[in-house]
């Protein structure tokens, strides 16, 4: 009795090893996939081969009568999100924005936007965020565009946007 018991419980245990790994043989092949992608935008960059159209939006979350402005800019894939804001500037009448370099960060501040200021006393400032809504975690002169990105800059204050 007790050989057979032994003799299912290595049954069972051979088949949940296959089981797990099936799954994680899957889960090597997911990123497998999602390196390959991010090798050939890599790809894109470094050879110079491709063109980024990107949907830049400008939202502001203090005015409610705001209606969000988008612009669609073309830049060489790769090229930062500040690079880009320069081509739309060169490209619309409308849109206008002013910055600050600061090189202890290697990169520029958005004061303003479409004449739209932050404020230290209102805490207000323009953030930049993914067409997610996820934020960026570094400045506009360290995040590159790719093509059919989604750029939304966001006048909001500190305490509402993270």
């Amino acid at each position: 009795m007790f050989k057979i018991s032994f003799i299912v419980f290595c049954l069972l245990a051979a088949q949940m090893c296959c089981k797990v790994q099936g799954g994680f043989r899957q889960r090597v092949r997911e990123a497998l996939r999602d390196h390959e992608e991010r090798l050939d935008r890599l790809d894109e960059v470094v050879f110079g081969s491709g063109t980024a159209n990107v949907t830049m939006k400008i939202e502001n979350d203090q005015d409610p009568t705001w209606t969000t402005l988008v612009y669609y800019v073309s830049v060489p894939a790769g090229h930062s999100v500040f690079q880009m804001m320069v081509t739309a500037y060169d490209e619309y009448t409308d849109f206008t924005f002013l910055a600050t370099y600061y090189p202890q960060w290697a990169g520029h501040f958005i004061n303003s936007i479409v004449g739209v200021a932050g404020n230290t006393t209102e805490q207000t400032y323009w953030s930049f965020e993914n067409g997610n809504g996820t934020p960026f975690d570094r400045g506009v002169d360290l995040i590159g565009v790719f093509n059919g990105d989604v750029i939304v800059f966001r006048f909001t204050t500190w305490g509402t946007h993270p």
